[in-house]
């Protein structure tokens, strides 16, 4: 992607007109909740996220077009970032591990929903070892985990779409931080009932806006993952969701869903975007980073490694209390198909 050329034909055009109301109930008082960037890859832009008085959803807005998203997200799960996001993955084995277990059973036919590399899937088959895996990503990545036999069967169309070809096909969809980054979480809910089998089961995680870190920690909070976020549902609305969409829920986990990092993962994110960059990438339109930006930027990190250490002890243990609770940063639930 020419990135320069990207900017240079306007920024607007990333960008859907800015809503009215709510797009989860349609309610008129709405208002800012958090202005974002990207502390990620820190490509250039700002990013609302308002907040509905009336239900409590959390929504990007204006929200990105697909152009957009195309935008931000290229890079940052392949190419550029293939590798980074690859060697942060391999952290989430054992939390894929409990995801499996959650579910139970032995399924015949695992549908995997915004599966980026497959590493779930890699870790499920540990597990079920006779259940074949699909695999639906936009990424080419998703075709490279087909390659290495971390997945069955991969696509890169969109689960709408793959559901016209596919009712009634699966066991288990699994929809792992997947619905927060979609325009429409009731039209993939749809179709996830469209491709489940009677009694079938959709495996749904998501971020919890709720969260009293989201508060304390600003636009430094992890979960934000702005700007690929654009839906934030509160537990309850999420509840009523799939009520509406033909579910009912089996089990749930709000604290034990807690993923303890959210003190270290601010002050990393808050070093990352404030430091000079580690590379010239190309959407900086840098051509090069000076020794003197390398040295500031290499110093700053070792100097907050014990900050860093100190943080994470932190999350660990205020995990022992968020597990007993509802206050963690993310929340999983078990639903089956009516």
């Amino acid at each position: 992607m020419d990135y320069h050329h990207e900017l240079t034909r306007g920024h607007g055009r990333f960008f859907h007109p800015k809503m009215t109301s709510c797009p989860w109930c349609g309610g008129a008082d709405i208002g800012l909740r958090i202005r974002v960037a990207d502390t990620r890859q820190c490509k250039p832009g700002v990013f609302n996220m308002d907040e509905c008085v009336s239900c409590g959803h959390v929504f990007q807005n204006p929200r990105l077009t697909g152009r957009g998203l195309a935008y931000y997200c290229h890079d940052f799960y392949d190419g550029l970032g293939r590798e980074h996001y690859a060697s942060v993955a391999e952290y989430t084995k054992p939390a894929h591990r409990k995801r499996v277990r959650l579910v139970g059973g032995n399924p015949a036919n695992w549908l995997d929903v915004g599966a980026r590399h497959g590493h779930f899937c890699r870790e499920a088959r540990k597990l079920l070892p006779d259940t074949k895996f699909w695999a639906l990503d936009p990424s080419e990545e998703i075709l490279r985990g087909q390659d290495r036999g971390w997945v069955d069967e991969a696509a890169r169309v969109p689960l709408v779409e793959f559901a016209g070809e596919n009712a009634e096909k699966f066991d288990v969809v699994s929809l792992i931080h997947y619905l927060e980054r979609t325009p429409s979480p009731r039209q993939e809910l749809d179709a996830v009932h469209k491709v489940l089998r009677k009694g079938g089961v959709a495996l749904i995680e998501v971020v919890n806006p709720e969260s009293p870190f989201s508060h304390l920690h600003g636009r430094y909070w992890y979960c934000w993952l702005a700007p690929q976020n654009m839906n934030l549902m509160p537990y309850r609305n999420m509840r009523t969701l799939l009520a509406d969409s033909g579910f009912e829920v089996a089990q749930v986990q709000r604290g034990k869903a807690n993923k303890p990092f959210d003190n270290m993962a601010a002050l990393m994110t808050a070093l990352n975007y404030h430091l000079p960059p580690a590379k010239p990438w190309p959407w900086l339109s840098r051509s090069r980073v000076s020794l003197r930006e390398r040295v500031v930027r290499k110093g700053a990190m070792l100097l907050a490694a014990p900050l860093l250490g100190l943080a994470l002890a932190v999350d660990l243990l205020l995990h022992l209390v968020t597990a007993r609770g509802h206050g963690g940063n993310t929340y999983r639930i078990v639903a089956v198909a009516r």
